[in-house]
């Protein structure tokens, strides 16, 4: 049971690394049903992208260091079941398990935090489970170990623990982290198309994906829509319109992405129309509960509607996006927009409840339902639609918007990719 366990919680670590790639590359990885079970959700959270940065591995690659090591300290054990050194082994079997079980504990209040449901963690929960059953109740006595073999045991964990760690630390270190984009640090012409013809792997794949995604798809007639806040200027040769929702974790990171593109576009080249679609049935028409996930999605679209005359507007953006987590209530939206614009909740609200707001709301949902629009970001280059890349964007800018650019026709083909792949949080 010990030896099953430990390589079974090895096993499916290294499947939840192989999604987390998938996640990684703008993808949908299979354990994604929906808003509440998504395992991306918890991915992406702020707490395992705090574990990838302090630790140099995502979680799923510790859960590989935590398989691989208990199944060789069962090994030991095995082997050392007719000697005086078995008590030491069971000891460090022992820890290990407790280990094991402190980290689903953590990793547990982890997903509440997310409010998102991770199946194959679910299932990692199981395993140790399983695993610390068979260290405690199922392996003799003593229950707990005495202090000479508790030391031992404790050495044994560094002998087996570090290398083991240290190995996954290769590819943890070239797994890309949430939120990680290219960055196009040129301040000229040529170290932007230098950039661009050397995009990494990853990045090139998406990229050559918009580019198809863009070539397929139909411009819309919007022009009854007018535009009511932009960056850069009018007459810019490439214009975005992206669609967010404040509770998708792919809007976040993308809203990322659009603010190294305002920084990093030819000046003159580039703008960028942002605009709002609340993941909601009916477009916040009918007030939802207080404190729903309806009513914060709805509360944070109309509290951008109503930022957009304040010269803060993009800090109110980027502050709902960066504590996309925190967001539980409608106050927590309103206070983050308070605080930035100086602006009373009182006069939040009445903005908020006000028939006008209401209105440009509808005028976005209209707007984005012309393009059948199914989950957020929605990003449209010029009146037809894109995956959300800035390798593509950033390129038809550099380009003037010769989609057969050099950089572009070095792409590798485009990946197979649906709507319910490259980054959209339905």
């Amino acid at each position: 049971m010990l030896a099953a366990s430990g390589l079974a919680t090895a096993g499916l670590a290294v499947y939840q690394w192989l999604e987390l790639l998938v996640v990684r590359e703008g993808g949908k990885p299979a354990c994604a049903v929906n808003e509440t079970v998504n395992c991306a959700a918890v991915w992406n959270s702020k707490f395992a992208s705090a574990v990838h940065d302090s630790l140099g591995m995502p979680v799923a690659g510790l859960g590989v260091v935590w398989g691989v090591a208990a199944a060789v300290l069962v090994g030991l054990l095995w082997r050392k079941r007719p000697t005086d050194d078995w008590p030491v082994h069971a000891a460090a079997v022992k820890l290990w398990a407790l280990a094991g079980l402190a980290s689903i504990l953590v990793m547990g209040f982890a997903s509440i935090e997310a409010r998102a449901v991770c199946l194959t963690c679910l299932g990692t929960y199981v395993l140790v489970g399983a695993f610390t059953l068979g260290a405690f109740p199922m392996l003799p006595r003593p229950w707990w170990p005495e202090s000479k073999s508790l030391a031992g045991g404790v050495a044994w964990l560094f002998v087996v623990g570090a290398p083991t760690f240290l190995v996954g630390l290769v590819p943890g270190g070239n797994t890309p982290k949430a939120g990680d984009i290219t960055r196009f640090s040129g301040t000229t012409q040529e170290q932007l198309i230098d950039n661009l013809m050397n995009l990494p792997q990853r990045e090139a794949l998406m990229t050559s994906a918009a580019r198809h995604k863009w070539l397929s798809s139909p411009a819309r007639d919007v022009s009854d829509l007018k535009v009511r806040v932009r960056h850069g200027p009018a007459d810019a040769p490439i214009k975005v319109v992206e669609f967010s929702d404040v509770l998708c974790p792919h809007c976040a990171v993308f809203e990322e992405s659009l603010e190294e593109l305002r920084g990093a576009a030819p000046q003159g080249t580039l703008s960028i129309e942002p605009r709002v679609f609340p993941l909601v049935d009916d477009g916040c028409v009918r007030p939802g509960e207080k404190d729903s996930v309806k009513d914060v999605r709805c509360t944070g679209a109309k509290v951008q509607i109503c930022s957009e005359d304040h010269p803060l507007y993009w800090d109110v953006r980027k502050q709902l996006f960066a504590k996309q987590q925190s967001l539980r209530s409608s106050d927590a939206v309103l206070d983050i927009a308070s605080k930035v614009t100086n602006r009373s909740k009182d006069a939040l609200l009445a903005c908020i409840n006000s028939p006008d707001t209401q209105a440009k709301l509808t005028d976005d949902v209209t707007y984005a339902r012309r393009y059948n629009l199914e989950g957020t970001p929605l990003v449209l280059l010029n009146g037809r639609e894109t995956w959300p890349s800035s390798g593509f964007i950033l390129g038809m800018a550099v380009s003037g918007g010769d989609v057969n650019a050099p950089w572009f026709k070095k792409l590798p083909p485009p990946p197979p990719m649906d709507d319910d792949h490259a980054g959209h949080g339905h």
